[in-house]
């Protein structure tokens, strides 16, 4: 049996995705048939800003959020590295 669609409140939500883990993110939104676009390209950083639309009462949509959110936190935090190497670096 297929799953109806029904109207159901819609939010969307945009994210800059470094091109590195594009394909990741990228993953995530088909696997979990999120409907997305490209809003914007900034070619100096290699990033796309990326617009999301979910449904925030489906457990999958949040989950796939969640984990874009993580890659993306988790990708920023090996780039610029944790806050504290400056303070240690400067002391």
């Amino acid at each position: 049996m297929m799953e109806t669609i029904t109207t159901k409140p819609v939010q969307t939500s945009s994210h800059t995705t470094p091109m590195d883990v594009f394909i990741d993110i990228v993953r995530i939104l088909l696997d979990n048939a999120l409907t997305w676009q490209v809003e914007g390209i900034n070619e100096k950083e290699n990033s796309l800003l990326i617009q999301v639309s979910y449904q925030p009462q489906l457990t999958r949509h949040r989950k796939a959020l969640e984990n874009m959110k993580s890659i993306l936190a988790d990708y920023g935090y090996y780039v610029k590295g944790s806050p504290n190497d400056d303070a240690e670096q400067n002391s």
